[in-house]
């Protein structure tokens, strides 16, 4: 073989590694969750999750049975059941996330936080974000998941504006409970 074609051949095999790594995601792509996204009052279905935000409102003080808190609360309705399997499957994983900031659903209420999910039956209920006083403007999104490291499955995504949220003066808790969904 001629030597300006050894050169070629090596010059092209160069170029074509660097190619392929030039289009190999990292490894956080790589392994980034699936995103399902939907609008208030749309469901959303992921691989073994299916949830239906029903409402979304802004509260000064949110109770709960005899429980009550005052404070800076975002309150959400929905619906939400396991798709294919309801074997240890918990609602483990629900985040508002406000320019950039995540915020967990609070853990002190009795709500579907860490609810067991069963196989296409839906169950309704709420589940409560407390922000920080100050906090009543900003694009954001809620994030529902199976598990707090959701890398590989699906992630329910619903978008919401915090300025353009109905505000209300007392949040009754929706009571866990089956759907009629």
């Amino acid at each position: 073989m001629r030597p300006w074609v050894q050169w070629a051949v090596g010059i092209g095999l160069v170029v074509a590694a660097w190619g392929v790594a030039a289009i190999t995601p990292v490894e956080e792509r790589r392994e980034a969750p699936f995103e399902v996204r939907a609008a208030v009052g749309e469901a959303g279905v992921g691989r073994n999750i299916a949830v239906t935000v029903d409402d979304v409102s802004r509260s000064e003080k949110v109770t709960s049975g005899r429980w009550v808190m005052e404070g800076n609360w975002i309150v959400v309705d929905l619906d939400v059941a396991a798709v294919t399997s309801e074997s240890g499957v918990n609602l483990g994983n629900i985040a508002l996330v406000v320019d950039g900031v995540t915020f967990s659903a609070s853990e002190r209420p009795p709500s579907l936080r860490n609810a067991a999910l069963h196989a296409g039956v839906p169950q309704s209920g709420s589940v409560v974000f407390e922000l920080p006083k100050d906090l009543d403007s900003g694009r954001g999104e809620i994030r529902f998941s199976l598990n707090t490291n959701d890398r590989l499955d699906s992630v329910i995504v619903v978008p919401i504006d915090l300025s353009e949220l109905s505000t209300v003066k007392n949040a009754e808790l929706v009571k866990t409970h089956w759907s009629n969904e």
